[in-house]
This record gives C-alpha cells, sequence and structure tokens, in this order.
C-alpha cells in the first residue's frame, strides 16, 4: 500500500517542479517583453529573475537524473524525501533570489535544502552501489 503512496508522491514533486521551472521562464519571459531586452539585462528585477532561473536549471537536472537511478532501482524510500527536499529548497531559493528585498536566510535555507536533497540522492547512489556488491558477491558464493 505504502508505495502507490510513495509513487504518487514523487511524480506529483517531479509536475511540481516542471511547473515551478515554467513558471521562472514565463517570469524572465514577461520581464525581457517588458523592458524590451533581448540579450542581458538592463535592471536589477531582470536580473535577479534571470538567475532564479538559471540557478534552477543549473541544479535541477542533476538532482532528477539521480532520483531517476534511484527510483528505477526501487529505492522510493530514498528518492521521494530527496526529491521533496529538493521542491521546498528550490521554491524557497526562487521566491526569496526574485524579491529586490532579498532576505539571505532564506536564500541561504534553500541552498541548504538543495544540497541535502544532492547529499541524499549521493548517499542513496552510493547505498545502491554497496547492494549491487552485496548481492553479486552473494550470488558467486551461492553458485560456487
Amino acid at each position: 500500500m505504502i508505495r502507490p503512496i510513495l509513487e504518487i508522491t514523487y511524480l506529483s514533486t517531479i509536475i511540481y517542479l516542471s511547473t515551478l521551472y515554467y513558471r521562472l521562464f514565463l517570469n524572465v519571459v514577461r520581464l525581457r517583453r517588458k523592458t524590451k531586452t533581448s540579450v542581458g539585462f538592463k535592471n536589477k528585477e531582470l536580473e535577479r529573475a534571470i538567475r532564479a532561473h538559471s540557478n534552477f536549471c543549473e541544479t535541477v537536472p542533476f538532482i532528477c537524473l539521480m532520483s531517476f537511478i534511484l527510483y528505477f532501482n526501487n529505492l522510493l524510500f530514498i528518492c521521494v524525501p530527496m526529491m521533496l527536499i529538493l521542491a521546498i529548497g528550490r521554491f524557497i531559493h526562487a521566491r526569496s533570489i526574485s524579491d529586490l528585498n532579498e532576505n539571505l536566510d532564506n536564500r541561504r535555507k534553500g541552498i541548504k535544502f538543495t544540497l541535502y536533497s544532492m547529499f541524499l540522492g549521493i548517499m542513496g547512489i552510493i547505498f545502491y552501489i554497496v547492494r549491487l556488491i552485496y548481492f553479486s558477491i552473494q550470488a558467486s558464493i551461492n553458485t560456487t
């Protein structure tokens, strides 16, 4: 019964992150049209929107790739919390960096959540590798 809940949570988090990416992208497009800027930036608001979008693009794909590895190897108990932490962190970070009156504490919290998510993904992949080694040793012992 827990597996469907974990899968629904995982897929919902992916949908949320995709929506957040889309919103950040549209914010950049809106501000570029408003300021009539095709390349670069003319004001602080556009610069912050670009950085919020690019920070998202710099971290989320790599962490999602790690989560896919864990998901497709049935390690949902690791990839679901990892993606939830990532979604919270990216939301907090995007909200604070986009604001002209930036709250540095919130920005740091967002970065920390993102790093925790990445750390959890790395630990999950290490766990998967150790598990692979263990079961391959067990298989070789049992077949000889």
